[in-house]
């Protein structure tokens, strides 16, 4: 396939990717269950866009998906969830991998989770005080959440490995399909 035609493709590709996700983020926003897994799996789409277009592009379309879902999803905390931390983290997540020890990369991962969560939480709460947010947070009892946390905590590990599944699967099985079907072999 030409070069232009292949750069055309991946335009196409990002915009699509871009759509599919505020698309997932405007589900989550109404579907309480979704909440967590329409960014999740945004994130996992971002990440395919790195794969076949590159990093440069993964970020833009990271970006433009941000903006978007700030701008057009209702549930303000799905948008974040997404930008904060599920939206990006894909992308990063190589260069965590490349930590020899387990336990360390375990807590390099948690680090960053838990900061993005406090960053997130520490904004909305600083941008709208005597928002439902603000109130629910005050009302809660201190170890209701911090068992929160530690649930938020094992989430995440299960995320990072279920992504690792998933990238697996994609470069697998979809990936050769989808060069297949465009001719890349």
């Amino acid at each position: 396939m030409k070069r232009k035609n292949r750069k055309s493709w991946s335009m196409a590709y990002c915009g699509m990717v871009a759509a599919l996700s505020v698309a997932l983020m405007l589900l989550g926003a109404l579907i309480p269950l979704a909440m967590f897994i329409a960014p999740a799996v945004a994130g996992f789409l971002i990440t395919t866009v790195c794969i076949e277009c590159g990093r440069t592009m993964a970020y833009t379309t990271y970006g433009a998906v941000s903006l978007l879902a700030v701008l057009f999803v209702p549930d303000k905390e799905v948008a974040l969830i997404f930008v904060f931390l599920l939206g990006y983290y894909p992308l990063v997540k190589p260069r965590f991998e490349r930590i020899r020890s387990p336990v360390l990369r375990g807590l390099c991962k948690l680090l960053l989770c838990n900061a993005a969560v406090a960053a997130m939480y520490g904004l909305i709460l600083l941008l709208i005080p005597a928002g439902s947010i603000a109130q629910e947070l005050r009302a809660t009892a201190l170890i209701l959440s911090l068992a929160t946390l530690a649930m938020g905590n094992v989430a995440f590990l299960l995320y990072d490995r279920a992504l690792h599944n998933m990238l697996m699967v994609y470069r697998g099985v979809w990936q050769p399909r989808l060069h297949k079907m465009l001719g890349w072999h």
